[in-house]
């Protein structure tokens, strides 16, 4: 079962499409035991030939199970409708994210109202928590993550990543006391984002939402506004969860709910 879930798991962590000596440097199997579980995975809808040579995907059972764990969580059907309004307002892309080891899941992607093609996120994509602000505002609110991320190595998808550990613990004291982050083409070069925490009713940081879109739309939107929009929205959502530790939180879901 371990050598199973590690085969499923290289495609989370090396790529969404791999071949059979990829999963094998993934997870360190020999090209037989790889190739009889990957066979199995196939016959049983986990895994299916791609359209790239001779690698494989994710199939469409890994889909429907995935589509059933998204549609149990509270956070993205009561975010849904205040991101959907937020989408429509800024006309940039929305994600929701949640922390998961080293990396953010993208659990929500609402495409902007432009035609652009610049990000590769996707819902159950994974990507690095120190370099995205989704992933640094949920770094900021979890010091044994935070800990953890800083031991290394920190990769650095652009010349703009911040890798030094003591400038990213300061980087993420500053997000903390703010209440926000911003990354400005350290993970993908011409992509810009904002992201804010959604708290649950405990007051525990469990997911992050960001507005991102490419550099000539989002840096001039940062000194109008959209910094402080995507705060309240992101309030908004953790009043929805039950957190009431912010009048602003508690004034924007009664406005919406009257």
């Amino acid at each position: 079962m371990e050598r199973v879930l590690a085969v499923l798991n290289a495609f989370t962590e090396a790529g969404p499409n791999l071949t059979l000596m990829q999963v094998c440097e993934a997870t360190g199997l020999t090209p037989s035991t790889a190739y009889r579980l990957m066979a199995n995975l196939v016959a049983r809808g986990y895994l299916e030939p791609g359209r790239e040579g001779n690698a494989y995907r994710l199939g469409l059972t890994v889909i429907r199970l995935a589509g059933v764990a998204l549609g149990q969580l509270d956070v993205r059907v009561k975010a849904a409708p205040l991101m959907d309004e937020l989408r429509n307002r800024t006309r940039e892309t929305v994600h929701l994210a949640a922390l998961d080891g080293r990396h953010i899941i993208y659990l929500e992607k609402l495409e902007g109202l432009h035609a652009i093609g610049l990000m590769s996120s996707r819902v159950g994509r994974t990507a690095p928590a120190h370099c995205t602000a989704l992933g640094r505002v949920l770094l900021a609110f979890n010091p044994e993550a935070t800990e953890e991320i800083l031991k290394g190595p920190l990769e650095a998808p652009t010349p703009r990543t911040v890798v030094d550990p003591k400038a990213l613990r300061a980087l993420l004291a500053r997000v903390n006391e703010q209440g926000y982050a911003l990354d400005l083409g350290e993970h993908e070069p011409e992509v810009r984002c904002v992201a804010a925490p959604v708290r649950n009713h405990s007051g525990a940081v469990i997911a992050a939402m960001s507005v991102s879109g490419p550099a000539q739309r989002i840096e001039p939107m940062l000194t109008e506004g959209l910094v402080t929009e995507v705060v309240h929205v992101a309030r908004a959502i953790s009043g929805l969860l039950g957190y009431l530790g912010s009048a602003m939180a508690r004034k924007i879901v009664e406005t919406r709910t009257v």
